[in-house]
């Protein structure tokens, strides 16, 4: 559920940038070019998520391996 009002709500912000923006567009086109870029950005957005909590679960092994040397 929450996933499906994520994409309801980017795909309404999509629709409204490109439709109020500064030249301005039709209804359609703004519609139609939403289609394709609400899923390109979830698809960016769960990507960069998932690389900053790649990155820091190699940063605590990275300090975990640095305590465990100092120690010894």
């Amino acid at each position: 559920m929450k996933n499906a009002l994520i994409v309801v709500l980017a795909y309404a912000c999509v629709v409204l940038i490109m439709r109020y923006r500064g030249e301005g567009m039709d209804w359609v086109p703004a519609l139609l070019i939403s289609l394709l870029v609400t899923p390109l950005a979830l698809l960016v957005s769960w990507g960069r998520s998932r690389l900053t909590d790649k990155a820091r679960r190699a940063g605590e092994r990275a300090r975990a391996r640095r305590r465990g040397e100092a120690a010894e």
